[in-house]
């Protein structure tokens, strides 16, 4: 079940598998998310296509 970029807790997010320290605090740094849009903008400045792909597969906004 994907979790709320919005509100999910950084334990949350770390159970993305592959997200670490460094990568759930650039998902936090970005909130609020309005729309996936720029989620993956956001997050693709620090990991490519592929693997933003990959993350949004856990993740929605609500």
């Amino acid at each position: 079940m994907p979790i709320d970029l919005n509100d999910a807790t950084s334990e949350e997010i770390g159970l993305i598998p592959g997200v670490g320290r460094r990568m759930t605090h650039e998902f936090e740094e970005y909130r609020p998310y309005e729309a996936m849009s720029q989620f993956r903008r956001e997050i693709g400045k620090y990991v490519d296509d592929d693997e933003v792909a990959r993350l949004a597969c856990y993740v929605e906004i609500r």
